[in-house]
């Protein structure tokens, strides 16, 4: 393609390039006219693109930015996708070279521009910019508590700036606010730690922290997690330089905001990670560790009620992470096991046990807890399943046939199915009429229903496949198992779609359907006399339907 990066605002076509790095761009097709796409992110948005003489012609995307006529980053993020593998593709190209250009023009007029003069226009301009006062300060001046409270005006009038009457960021100005925060957090936060004022510095990220944590904004780009894991990574930068006293600060800060409503609730689990994970020294552990003493007796005698979402949401976390603080204050084995078997009837605890043994090659005792699990959770369908596939990796490697065999039994008929893994494991065990009836038990079985098509491609049962699918009526089954049933039963799979096709016509009444109708058509020519069979079929509309304007445009479009 030609250059097409211009088409895009700088900012775009960077959030663009993170959504094709990050793998969100699937379903990238080549049609007549160009590409469609899908772009995975908080929704999926369909994006298409239309090329013309190598050129980009026109796009569409579902999003809401697109919406009002604009470029938006999922249609970067594909055009970035088309281009995969080009040199240079990843580059903002002509756009970039003549942002170089303007800048370095600029620069060489300042530098001519008198310094008595030059100072004047600053001033000038600092006087009515309160961003521009607050950068000259911060680089240059003493850090005052005045200047603190500048700072944090400056993050209150982003807030404010970006957000209507109700205090509300929505869709289109989400991405503004939060490069808005990013910025006065990168041009400030260094300067104050190159000139050790570090307290400030985490007073400053705390209050850009809460000012994100309690906007009411529209966050379906996920623009929210690029500022509080910024947050995140300054407080690690600002704990690493600092002192003894001051790490107890922030030790003091993070344990008395983490259980406040001080942000919203899911924003509060970067407060407690950062508690958990970064204090490392012996003191601040021990307290950690007595913290965490309070949290589960106190979960334990107001809360718990013993269902699962209790236990997992409740107390496990925390006795884990119990756990791992005994781990590196040097607890001894015994020690751990000691607390651990308190809590065996947490499925979590007993996984950890489990993989203390398989660490340490204690294969019986591993298979001793594994099996008393698949007991104790046997209401839990998804950890039976677990359990038992681990049962068969160490009755595997051990070469315990006939444990193997038996439990290869339970996973294939007593769990749930997503894919042939461990059905290929027992048609391996079976002679040829031993497996015709394990087969035919795993068809009648639930446990296969989730697999039951592609099982039935594995076995090469394609007759019975399309039954199957015909008796479900589904052109959608059809077309995912089209290319395989294509070589065995054409002319049942053509009989179908002609079916499907004229069924539709008579209740289908807007182009788009039209559209997708003659997409049909053409794949009906692909098969024995399907040009014939099509021919008929457009020309049989072209009578009935002729007062479908629409109709006729998109038969005469698919060339019928």
């Amino acid at each position: 393609m030609k250059p097409w990066k211009d088409l895009f605002r700088i900012h775009i076509l960077e959030r663009g390039l993170n959504y094709y790095e990050e793998g969100c761009v699937t379903s990238l097709e080549q049609t007549s006219i160009g590409y469609t796409a899908v772009v995975e992110g908080t929704d999926d948005y369909e994006v298409g693109i239309e090329i013309c003489a190598d050129q980009v012609y026109d796009m569409t995307c579902t999003c809401p930015y697109a919406a009002e006529g604009k470029y938006c980053k999922h249609m970067a993020a594909v055009l970035y996708k088309i281009e995969e593998g080009e040199p240079d593709t990843k580059m903002p190209g002509n756009y970039l070279q003549k942002v170089q250009e303007q800048n370095k023009e600029l620069q060489d007029i300042i530098a001519g521009i008198p310094i008595e003069e030059l100072q004047e226009i600053v001033f000038s301009q600092a006087s009515s910019d309160d961003f521009l006062y607050n950068r000259i300060m911060t680089k240059y001046a003493p850090i005052t508590p005045r200047h603190m409270i500048r700072l944090k005006k400056q993050v209150n009038d982003i807030g404010y700036h970006y957000s209507d009457r109700g205090g509300f960021v929505d869709y289109y100005h989400a991405t503004d606010y939060t490069d808005a925060l990013n910025t006065l957090l990168n041009e400030n936060i260094p300067l104050l730690l190159e000139k050790n004022y570090r307290m400030e510095a985490f007073e400053l990220v705390n209050c850009v922290f809460y000012e994100i944590g309690n906007r009411d904004m529209d966050d379906s780009d996920g623009s929210i997690s690029f500022v509080v894991d910024n947050c995140y990574e300054y407080w690690q930068t600002i704990l690493h330089e600092c002192n003894d006293e001051e790490k107890e600060t922030m030790f003091q800060w993070f344990q008395d905001h983490q259980e406040k409503n001080y942000v919203v609730d899911y924003l509060e689990d970067y407060i407690s990670d950062f508690l958990m994970n970064e204090f490392h020294d012996e003191e601040m552990l021990r307290k950690k560790l007595h913290m965490l003493d309070e949290k589960i007796t106190k979960f334990q005698k107001e809360n718990y009620s013993g269902d699962s979402y209790s236990s997992y949401y409740g107390m496990v976390n925390n006795i884990t992470a119990r756990i791992c603080l005994m781990e590196e204050l040097n607890y001894s084995k015994q020690e751990i096991r000691d607390y651990r078997q308190k809590y065996r009837n947490f499925s979590e605890i007993r996984k950890m046990e489990i993989q203390e043994y398989l660490t340490d090659k204690k294969y019986e005792e591993a298979i001793a807890v594994l099996k008393e699990s698949k007991k104790l959770d046997a209401n839990q369908p998804g950890l039976v399943a677990e359990y038992s596939q681990q049962l068969i990796q160490i009755y595997e490697k051990r070469n315990m046939q006939k444990e193997y065999a038996e439990e290869l039994q339970y996973q294939v008929f007593g769990c749930m199915q997503d894919n042939l893994k461990y059905i290929v494991k027992l048609k391996k065990l079976c002679s040829e009429t031993e497996w015709e009836e394990q087969r035919e038990r795993f068809l009648k079985d639930e446990t296969s229903s989730w697999i039951r098509y592609e099982f039935l491609v594995e076995e090469e049962l394609f007759a019975r496949l399309f039954r199957e699918i015909q008796k479900n009526n589904s052109v959608y089954e059809l077309d995912q198992y089209e290319k395989v049933l294509k070589k065995h039963l054409p002319n049942e799979v053509r009989d179908m779609y002609v079916r499907y096709v004229k069924n539709e016509a008579v209740q289908t009444a807007d182009r788009k359907a039209y559209k997708y109708l003659m997409s049909y058509l053409k794949k009906i020519t692909k098969y024995p006399d399907g040009e014939k069979i099509a021919r008929d079929i457009a020309e049989c509309w072209k009578q009935d339907y002729k007062r479908r304007p629409a109709m006729m445009d998109e038969l005469r479009k698919a060339g019928f």
